[in-house]
């Protein structure tokens, strides 16, 4: 199984205890790069306590490493920008989309496991990536989960979904059965970006559902 999370923390944050419960899962994480210019400054690693995107990057990697420790499954990092590095507009998703389906070709998982694509740019574009590619395999099973902490809204997850209906998709609520073990332990790893949303701990976190959506990708969206 493989579990997409945009940034470093996403998929501990959303799918935590979903993760807790499958050891052998995968966690791709798609923006993981450094940019040219590793000493550029951003609001955003500013207010994560950084004083450059080189630095910011590396630390990101060592609690996400730390994170993934706790629960005790796989990471892979596809190294591609976060949007607050790329000063002009991000041009399409064909790369992204291939970059992807290489890997669902390699790992071969029998389900996938997505965001459903909340308020970040970053996670609508990975969400429409795995949109444009999931008709390509028949023989995986397609879930999208609400972003934490971005589900916090609730009109944003039910306008998503409202959108990706009209899209052409099948779209269910999915129940999964999990106990919370070690997810505290593992969202609390990501230290910067609890201090950057403002948290003083991980509880604004652990106090969101977990909430996931199964997807039926049997047509080629438009």
């Amino acid at each position: 199984m493989i579990v997409v999370s945009p940034h470093y923390d996403d998929a501990v944050f959303s799918c935590g205890q979903l993760l807790c419960n499958l050891p052998l899962c995968t966690v791709m994480t798609i923006f993981t790069g450094q940019p040219e210019n590793t000493s550029m400054q951003t609001d955003w690693d500013r207010h994560c306590g950084f004083t450059d995107a080189g630095q910011a990057m590396q630390a990101r990697a060592a609690e996400n490493s730390a994170a993934l420790s706790i629960l005790k499954v796989e990471g892979i990092d596809l190294g591609f920008l976060d949007s607050q590095y790329i000063k002009r507009p991000r041009i399409g998703s064909d790369l992204l989309a291939d970059t992807i389906s290489s890997n669902i070709e390699q790992i071969k998982p029998s389900s996938v496991f997505f965001p459903l694509g909340l308020f970040h740019e970053d996670h609508i574009h990975v969400s429409d990536a795995f949109l444009m590619i999931c008709y390509r395999f028949s023989n995986v099973q397609w879930f999208v989960y609400e972003d934490i902490p971005y589900r916090n809204r609730p009109d944003r997850a039910s306008q998503r979904i409202s959108e990706l209906i009209k899209r052409g998709l099948a779209i269910e609520p999915f129940h999964v059965d999990c106990i919370r073990r070690h997810k505290r332990q593992a969202v609390e790893a990501y230290k910067s970006q609890l201090r950057g949303l403002g948290y003083n701990n991980s509880q604004p976190v652990m106090q969101q559902k977990e909430t996931y959506w199964r997807v039926h990708c049997n047509l080629e969206l438009p």
